[in-house]
């Protein structure tokens, strides 16, 4: 991920005061958490995929609140630290709208835990809904994530399943106390491509790859903790990194098995990473996005994963200022196009939302769609008590 541009906040900043919502944002309030469990909603992780007709009115409830700018904010993953978005940005940002999310880019432990109490407080200062907090918490990539946590071996060094399990609550009692709900983790892309992959897959065998990811996604889950494989269709046996251009390959990637057993095993999130496929499309068909990076291909992203994989959780693009990405026109409105949940750092979170929200206003398939994407995100947050709780 590369660093962003700096935001327009002087204007921003007249949007706040002029609308009379700015407040001060030096709060302390801690938020309670018990494993993805919420004292008001009662729901888990594992009431997300369920029928229950308690949580859909509930969910029904929420979005009639929402106006069509907060509901677009919902789709949002902006990011702080040293490569994303300050502090102060963000806090901006949250006086803008009810953002969905923000991805901490790494940080001492302590001011993780600082800014997720200090971020909800300012949220329900103002909203009903809370944003998620997220964090890359792969084996090989937590150390650098959360600065004071003790060494935990790499994926590829894990031995076994039962490792993976042990691993997997190391790192689900590490994101707990810091008040993370979201783990970009685990890799299910083959370790062939060791520019970017490297160790943090579980090998090149794709047995072994399903059982590991199987084991981390399951503990995560189960411990009230959204686990998220990535990076779909598939990074590992790809030459290239796609942090710095664009990556297309001519054959169907190998790790599409795994990422269909991890949906059908409860999977909540899939990531779609900036690989771009071309080749003949009565071979490929579904997979083929024809040349574009994955994240902006309707084919793959809603025919592909959404229709023939039947996957009914959160999809999130990869990170959206990626050089592989950036020169497309408009691709964070490509990637909710193509049928993306949620949008990963896009360059410019306020610009997005805006011309997002003059797209729907002209186009209703749009304006359904996004519809039914913000109807996931809040279905999550009510599953992780990310509602304020004077809304039940």
């Amino acid at each position: 991920m590369k660093r962003v541009n700096h935001l327009s906040y002087v204007g921003l900043c007249i949007i706040l005061l002029l609308s009379g919502q700015y407040r001060s944002l030096a709060v302390d309030r801690a938020v309670e958490y018990q494993a993805g469990k919420h004292v008001a909603s009662g729901f888990t992780l594992q009431d997300f995929y369920s029928e229950n007709p308690q949580l859909d009115r509930i969910v029904n409830d929420i979005m009639i609140t929402l106006t069509n700018r907060e509901r677009i904010a919902q789709l949002v993953v902006t990011s702080v630290g040293e490569r994303g978005r300050t502090p102060g940005q963000v806090e901006g940002l949250l006086g803008y709208t009810n953002l969905g999310g923000v991805l901490f880019l790494g940080g001492p432990k302590q001011e993780i835990r600082r800014l997720t109490r200090s971020f909800t407080a300012i949220a329900k200062g103002r909203y009903n809904l809370l944003p998620f907090f997220i964090i890359d918490g792969e084996p090989s990539l937590i150390g650098q994530r959360v600065i004071g946590t003790k060494p935990l071996p790499p994926a590829a060094q894990i031995k076994d399943e039962q490792e993976c399990r042990e691993v997997a609550g190391e790192i689900s009692l590490i994101l707990n106390d810091l008040n993370i709900h979201i783990n970009y983790a685990p890799v299910c892309d083959f370790s062939v491509n060791r520019e970017v992959i490297g160790s943090r897959s579980f090998g090149d065998d794709e047995q072994r790859i399903w059982e590991m990811a199987h084991a981390f996604i399951e503990t995560m889950q189960d411990n009230g903790i959204v686990a998220t494989v990535k990076h779909f269709p598939g990074h590992g046996s790809v030459r290239g990194d796609t942090h710095h251009s664009t990556i297309v390959i001519d054959e169907v990637p190998p790790e599409l098995s795994v990422f269909k057993k991890s949906i059908e095993a409860g999977v909540l999130s899939v990531m779609v990473g900036h690989i771009g496929v071309a080749g003949d499309s009565d071979q490929f068909g579904e997979i083929d996005t024809y040349g574009k990076p994955a994240t902006i291909s309707r084919n793959l992203v809603t025919g592909l994963l959404k229709e023939s994989m039947q996957f009914r959780g959160i999809v999130v693009t990869d990170a959206m200022n990626m050089e592989s990405v950036v020169h497309y026109e408009k691709p964070s409105l490509q990637a909710v196009r193509a049928g993306c949940d949620m949008v990963l750092m896009p360059e410019d979170e306020i610009e997005f939302t805006e011309s997002l929200l003059e797209e729907m206003s002209r186009d209703i398939e749009l304006y359904r769609q996004v519809s039914e994407s913000v109807r996931k995100v809040v279905r999550l947050k009510v599953c992780l008590g990310l509602v304020h709780e004077d809304f039940y």
